[in-house]
């Protein structure tokens, strides 16, 4: 019974030191290039919707990460993230409104990984909440041309300027998002690696003001959604932790 019981114990020193050997820490920089939309736009009840433009975001972060095994771990991004939307309405062939809005948010994910083995090249997929934090709102409403100094009310009856450039106040300061990245590791030389794949995510609020939930010119209103799609790179060093790789 005594030999049984030390080949157990010994086998679970074994195992949880091949384990431990497995686990690393590491840090980095990284960017995204993105593809962004604001769903169910409405053009302030005004009796007309613009049409979706292509949008063009992107964002640079700071991370750190942790692998517990070979394949689990969790990796922390703080950086910058610009969001957004351009529309536009062509009347009689003619660009009667554009509309660009450029939402800037501190974007703080929280990604669980898991990885494939390999000693070069290791296939990734992470997922997790991504907090949205708005820092500024920005926008460039044009109608022919100028800038639109038109006038409509808020929920709260206040007069608001459609045109207005900074409109921060019209979007709420926090947005949840859901994330999914789906990439690649590379090793590049001895605990140095790059990281590169697609990225994927939905936010789950409503982005627009309280104030500013404003019913279409068919009197419905349906709550605005961030969506993003874009391609991310990084590079990052890691640091063994309890022995070799």
């Amino acid at each position: 019974m005594k030999k049984h019981v030390i080949y157990l114990i010994s086998a679970l020193l074994i195992a949880s030191g091949s384990l431990f050997g497995q686990k690393q820490f590491y840090f980095g920089v990284g960017g995204m290039g993105l593809n962004t939309w604001v769903t169910n736009q409405n053009n302030y009840g005004l009796p007309f919707e613009m049409d979706y433009a292509i949008t063009i975001g992107g964002g640079a972060n700071a991370n750190i990460g942790f692998d517990f095994s070979k394949h689990v771990g969790l990796k922390i991004e703080v950086g910058f993230e610009r969001l957004g939307q351009t529309y536009k309405d062509d009347l009689f062939n003619d660009t009667t409104y554009t509309r660009n809005v450029s939402l800037n948010y501190l974007e703080v994910p929280l990604l669980f990984k898991y990885r494939t083995s390999g000693k070069i090249v290791r296939f990734c997929v992470l997922a997790g909440p991504q907090f949205n934090f708005l820092m500024s709102a920005k926008q460039k409403y044009y109608k022919y041309g100028k800038i639109d100094t038109d006038y409509i009310f808020d929920k709260n009856n206040k007069p608001v300027k459609i045109g207005e450039e900074t409109i921060t106040e019209r979007y709420t300061s926090l947005d949840v998002l859901g994330r999914l990245d789906l990439g690649v590791d590379i090793t590049l030389v001895k605990n140095l690696f790059l990281n590169a794949g697609l990225t994927m995510a939905y936010g789950f609020l409503d982005v627009n003001a309280t104030n500013m939930r404003i019913a279409d010119h068919t009197g419905n209103y349906n709550a605005s959604h961030n969506i993003l799609v874009g391609l991310n790179f990084g590079i990052n060093y890691a640091i063994p932790l309890g022995g070799k790789k």
